[in-house]
C-alpha cells in the first residue's frame, strides 16, 4: 500500500529497478551477441576509430579479391604457354626428323601443320569466366583468327620471311590489377607476343616446306620455332614473375586483415568474464530491489507496531 509518506521512497526504488532490469537486459544481450554494442552511439568515444577500420577492412578485401582474381588468370594463362612449350618442343623434334636426309618426303609436314595450328589457336583463343585472356582489354571478343582474310604468313615464300601479326584481334592495352590504393599492377599477356607470332608463322612454314617440298623454308621454319620456344618460356617467367609480386601484395593485406580483425574485435567484441560478472551484480541487485519494492509497499503504521 502506498502513501504520501512512502510515494517518493517507491518512485526512487521503482526507477533503480528499471535502471537495474535495462542493465540486466542490456548485458545479457551482450553475451548472446558477443558485442559490445548494437549501434555506433553505444561506444561513442571507440565508433570513428572502429568505422575507419571497418572501411580500411573492405577495401582490403576487395583488393584481396581483386589479386586473387588476376592470379587464378595468370595460372590459367601460364599452363597454357606451358602447353605451347610442350607442343613446340614436339614440333621441333618433328621438323628435326624431316630435315635429315631426304625424310622430307616421308614425313607428314602438312597434316602435323594443321593439327598443331588447330590446337594453338585454341589455346590462345583460352577464356576464363567467358573473358578471352590473351586479347588485351578485349576480352569480350577471341584473340586471334588464323582465317583472318588479312593474315597471310607464307606471302612471300619461299625467299622472304616476313613476320605478320594480322592472326592478332585484340587491342594494344595490357590488363592490370589494382592491388592498393595507389598501385596497379600490370599482369596480362598479349596474343601479339613476337613469341606467339613466330610459333605460328613456323607452323605455317611447315605447312608450305610439306606441301612443296622445300628444305630451305622447313629449316627457316625450325630455326624461328627454336627462336619460338625460348620466348615463350620468357613469357612463362614474366607470368610467374607476376604472380610472385600479387603474391606478395596479398600476403601483405592478409597481415594487415589479422591486425585489423583483432583490432576490431577489441573494440567491439565483450569480455565474456567482465560481461558474465557484471550480469551476475546486477542480477543480484535487480533482486534486491525487487525485495526492496516489497517491503516498502508493506509499510504501514500497524506493521511498525508489531
Amino acid at each position: 500500500m502506498f502513501r504520501v509518506a512512502n510515494f517518493a521512497q517507491h518512485q526512487l526504488n521503482l526507477s533503480y529497478t528499471m535502471r537495474t532490469q535495462s542493465s540486466v537486459a542490456e548485458r545479457q544481450i551482450e553475451m548472446a551477441s558477443g558485442k559490445r554494442a548494437q549501434q555506433y552511439s553505444a561506444i561513442s568515444s571507440d565508433s570513428s576509430e572502429l568505422v575507419n577500420i571497418e572501411r580500411s577492412v573492405a577495401r582490403t578485401e576487395q583488393f584481396t579479391r581483386n589479386i586473387d582474381q588476376a592470379m587464378t588468370r595468370l595460372g590459367i594463362m601460364e599452363s597454357s604457354v606451358a602447353i605451347m612449350v610442350q607442343r613446340s618442343t614436339e614440333v621441333l623434334a618433328i621438323m628435326s626428323s624431316a630435315i635429315s636426309g631426304e625424310n622430307i618426303n616421308d614425313v607428314p609436314l602438312q597434316e602435323f601443320s594443321n593439327t598443331f595450328l588447330s590446337e594453338m589457336e585454341s589455346l590462345l583463343n583460352t577464356q576464363h569466366e567467358d573473358r578471352y585472356l590473351f586479347s588485351g582489354s578485349q576480352t569480350d571478343s577471341p584473340a586471334i583468327d588464323l582465317n583472318d582474310p588479312a593474315y597471310t604468313p607464307q606471302a612471300g615464300l619461299p625467299g622472304v620471311f616476313t613476320a605478320d601479326f594480322d592472326y592478332y584481334q585484340g587491342d594494344n592495352l595490357t590488363l592490370s590489377v589494382r592491388t592498393d590504393e595507389t598501385f596497379e599492377t600490370d599482369y596480362g599477356i598479349r596474343a601479339d607476343e613476337p613469341a606467339f607470332e613466330e610459333m605460328l608463322r613456323a607452323l605455317s612454314y611447315m605447312d608450305y616446306a610439306g606441301a612443296n617440298l622445300d628444305v630451305a623454308v622447313l629449316e627457316q621454319a625450325y630455326t624461328m620455332m627454336k627462336s619460338a620456344v625460348d620466348g615463350l618460356s620468357d613469357i612463362r617467367g614474366r607470368i610467374g614473375a607476376s604472380s610472385k609480386v600479387l603474391e606478395a601484395a596479398n600476403s601483405g593485406h592478409d597481415d594487415y586483415l589479422t591486425y585489423a580483425t583483432n583490432l576490431v574485435s577489441t573494440l567491439e567484441d565483450v569480455d565474456v568474464a567482465e560481461t558474465t560478472t557484471r550480469l551476475a551484480q546486477d542480477e543480484v541487485q535487480l533482486q534486491g530491489s525487487y525485495l526492496s519494492l516489497s517491503r516498502i509497499s508493506e509499510l504501514s503504521l500497524l506493521n511498525y507496531l508489531r
